[in-house]
C-alpha cells in the first residue's frame, strides 16, 4: 500500500480496508488479527496497523485484549438484540423526522438510490459459495442512510451510522445462515411507505426488516 499523505492517511486506508473485510465476512468472528502479519500484507509499519485496529476497536468491530492482542468481535445474540433495540429506537425516530422534514430533492434521492439498489445484483460466487457483493452492500448502506438523510438532528444521525456498522457485521452472518432471503420486496415496501409520507407504516416495516437479521441468524442455527 503506497504512501500518499503520511502515516495518518495510511492508517485511514488500512482502517477502511479492514473494516470492509470484517463487514463482508473475510474474517471469521473471534479470529485473531495479528499486527505483524497485517503490516506485511498491507506493506505498512506495525504502528500504522495498530492505530487502524485501535480505531476499529473504538467502533466495536474489533476486540482489544492487553494480553492477546486484537481479534474480530464475536457473535452474540444478546448484543444483536441490543443493537436491534437501539436501531429500532433511534433510527425509527430519525425516519419519522426525515419524513416530516424531507423535501422534493430528498424524495428524488430516495427514488434514485432505491432504483439503483433494485437493479444491482446482491450475490456473487466465491469458492463455490454465495457471498454478498461489496457494490451491493455500499448501495444498501446508501439506501438506508438516504431514508433518514432529511432528519435535522446530526447527533441522532451519527448514532444511527454507528449502529449500522455494528448491525452490518451481523447481517453478513445472518446471510450465511439463510442465504435465500430476498430483501427487494422489503426495500420497495419501505421506500413506498416513506415516499407516501406514512411514518407509522414506514417505521413498522423498518422494524420488521431489521428484526429478520436476528431471526435468520439465531433461529436457524
Amino acid at each position: 500500500m503506497a504512501k500518499r499523505n503520511g502515516s495518518s492517511t495510511l492508517s485511514e486506508n488500512v482502517t477502511k480496508k479492514l473494516q470492509s473485510d470484517i463487514l463482508s465476512g473475510q474474517y471469521e468472528p473471534g479470529s485473531p488479527l495479528t499486527v505483524s502479519e497485517l503490516a506485511k500484507g498491507f506493506d505498512v509499519s506495525v504502528a500504522v496497523v495498530r492505530e487502524a485496529l485501535t480505531r476499529l476497536a473504538s467502533q466495536g468491530l474489533v476486540l482489544q485484549n492487553p494480553n492477546h492482542g486484537f481479534s474480530v468481535k464475536t457473535v452474540s445474540e444478546e448484543e444483536l438484540n441490543s443493537i436491534i433495540e437501539a436501531r429500532s429506537i433511534n433510527e425509527s425516530a430519525a425516519l419519522r423526522l426525515s419524513i416530516a422534514h424531507g423535501d422534493l430533492t430528498w424524495e428524488s434521492n430516495v427514488i434514485a438510490v432505491h432504483h439503483k439498489l433494485s437493479q444491482t445484483a446482491e450475490y456473487k460466487e466465491v469458492n463455490q459459495k454465495l457471498a454478498v457483493r461489496e457494490e451491493w452492500s455500499d448501495i444498501h448502506r446508501q439506501f438506508h442512510y438516504e431514508l433518514i438523510a432529511a432528519c435535522p438532528n446530526p447527533v441522532l444521525l451519527d448514532i444511527c451510522k454507528r449502529l449500522w456498522d455494528l448491525s452490518e457485521f451481523y447481517r453478513h452472518w445472518s446471510f450465511q445462515q439463510q442465504p435465500t432471503r430476498d430483501g427487494r420486496d422489503e426495500h420497495k415496501a419501505l421506500a413506498d411507505a416513506v415516499l407516501s409520507r406514512d411514518s407509522d407504516r414506514a417505521v413498522e416495516l423498518f422494524r420488521a426488516h431489521i428484526q429478520l437479521t436476528a431471526d435468520n441468524l439465531f433461529d436457524n442455527r
